[in-house]
């Protein structure tokens, strides 16, 4: 009987446009529009030219090495600090007069290079040039050292080598892997969101919930048949995310497919996300069908979801500046984390059979837990009926 529940109901859901839209064509676009913006705007690696207000009598050796740098263009004015204020230079740079010769003399001439700091462009752009003069800056000290007879590296006691612990292109894993959490955790919590409102407040407001209640259909099967519903719009949501996703990095994108290389282990990568993903969509299923239950109408279920779906994303951005090699087994434990630190480990190429155990079974005893809450309330005609 609960089989038969369950078809009506998603057959029902599915001839819902807005269930179409959320479950199917919303991924599709979102992974689409996504992947473009990090491939073409994000990833992009093309020097985009800056303006730079440099004082009109600034020393022609302070602006020789500003021409070094492709990346800004030199604006010569008699009031730097001006024209970044009315927008048109995002750095202003002045220096002393006669910095050759004070730099010949041994004193100590300055250069000032001042930004907006709220400006992440104008930001970057004084950290470069701050580090060109710092170079430059060196390379005067060691010429100074060796007229001086003084061999430079008496004076560089030891080396500081930074390298990076991983291999490949950090920037754009890092990039996948935080874009990755968000669009299918969002396609799995918008999927079945629809049919979760309407299959349980939707039919109290249209009354159509007492005639389902009227005939012999035990209620334990009518719930698990609404239930099932609603997880399986949430899991092909959030199937349809993934697929649009690898498809969509490895056709449309070159350095983020690089950067994946999900080549060798597509099939462990993708069993162990389908896993999460049914897990998840079966957790989150049964918690909007409570929030659902406790709303006596549409309107009213919209807006208790609406702050529950928001608290969700709270373990994404708690997970943002988490490496994966930093995730343990709390990360795996806890319900709503755990799918995010599992997306993280699989996108870095983690693949442990351990975390994928924790994860289904952890959400497992919260799913059991949410369900029984839901059917105790489906039980009693306060909130399976509404106030009518």
């Amino acid at each position: 009987m609960t089989w038969h529940v369950f078809i009506k109901e998603l057959k029902d859901s599915m001839r819902d446009r807005k269930t179409i839209m959320l479950s199917v064509m919303l991924p599709i676009l979102f992974n689409i529009g996504l992947l473009f913006f990090m491939e073409k705007i994000i990833m992009d690696d093309s020097v985009e030219q800056v303006n730079v207000a440099v004082e009109q009598n600034t020393d022609k050796l302070v602006l020789d090495w500003l021409e070094e740098l492709d990346e800004i263009e030199i604006v010569s004015t008699d009031n730097p600090v001006h024209l970044v204020e009315e927008g048109e230079a995002l750095v202003a740079i002045s220096a002393d007069e006669n910095f050759s010769l004070k730099l010949e003399n041994n004193e100590i001439p300055e250069v000032i290079v001042q930004a907006d700091p709220t400006s992440t462009k104008g930001g970057s752009t004084q950290d470069l040039i701050a580090n060109t003069l710092a170079l430059k800056q060196q390379e005067y000290i060691q010429q100074y050292l060796v007229e001086s007879n003084i061999d430079p590296t008496s004076l560089e006691p030891f080396k500081i080598n930074i390298k990076s612990m991983s291999e490949g292109d950090d920037t754009s894993l890092y990039l996948i892997s935080i874009f990755a959490q968000l669009i299918i955790v969002l396609a799995v919590l918008m999927g079945g969101l629809p049919a979760a409102n309407d299959l349980f407040a939707g039919e109290k407001e249209r009354k159509t919930m007492e005639a389902l209640l009227m005939t012999p259909v035990n209620r334990l099967h009518i719930i698990i048949g609404k239930w099932l519903a609603i997880s399986t719009l949430s899991m092909v949501s959030g199937i349809f995310s993934v697929i649009t996703f690898i498809i969509g990095v490895n056709v449309f994108t070159e350095n983020l497919a690089d950067a994946l290389q999900l080549d060798e282990n597509i099939g462990f990568f993708t069993i162990s996300l389908l896993v999460g993903i049914i897990f998840f969509a079966l957790l989150i299923s049964s918690l909007q069908m409570l929030i659902s239950l406790m709303a006596n109408n549409l309107k009213e279920a919209q807006n208790y979801i609406s702050p529950i779906t928001t608290l969700a994303m709270v373990p994404y951005f708690i997970l943002i500046g988490v490496s994966a090699n930093e995730l343990s087994t709390m990360h795996f434990l806890i319900p709503f984390l755990n799918i995010y630190a599992l997306i993280k480990q699989l996108i870095y190429g983690i693949y442990d059979t351990t975390s994928i155990l924790l994860v289904a079974g952890s959400s497992a005893a919260f799913i059991c837990l949410t369900f029984f809450i839901a059917y105790a309330m489906f039980m009693k005609s306060k909130w399976v009926l509404g106030k009518s």
